[in-house]
């Protein structure tokens, strides 16, 4: 499981370092892509393989297409190199507006990079809405 919130930088190579917790279950490597809003969602190659089976089971066929089409040709497989770090593809760095300060969030079986500033913002919208929270 993916917990936590980390604070990180992406160097001019576009390499990012993986929060060390999360670094032990890429073992098979992971697969980034385009999340909801303005981030990346990073899945190890088990959880992405079980995902795509549940979103082929519920949605029909033009929500389906619409879906892959727009998912699948930014998704990346991505490694780890000796010292931690993935390399994000510039496309997914520019969709995400991601250069320098990140945030790495931990969302339970994936986890999210997202611009700092973007990220400080989104939780302040949650905070303000007071969202009920389950727990």
């Amino acid at each position: 499981m993916f917990l936590g919130e980390y604070e990180h930088t992406i160097d001019a190579k576009g390499r990012l370092a993986v929060p060390a917790k999360f670094r032990v279950q890429m073992d098979r490597g992971a697969v980034i892509s385009k999340g909801m809003g303005t981030c990346l969602s990073v899945y190890t190659v088990a959880r992405w393989e079980e995902k795509s089976d549940e979103l082929v089971a519920g949605l029909s066929s033009d929500e389906l297409r619409d879906f892959e089409r727009r998912i699948y040709p930014s998704a990346s497989e991505v490694e780890l190199d000796a010292q931690g770090r993935m390399l994000i593809p510039a496309k997914l760095r520019a969709y995400a507006k991601l250069s320098g300060e990140v945030t790495v969030a931990g969302v339970r079986d994936h986890f999210e990079v997202w611009d700092r500033t973007a990220w400080r913002t989104y939780q302040e919208r949650l905070d303000a809405e007071g969202s009920h929270i389950p727990f």
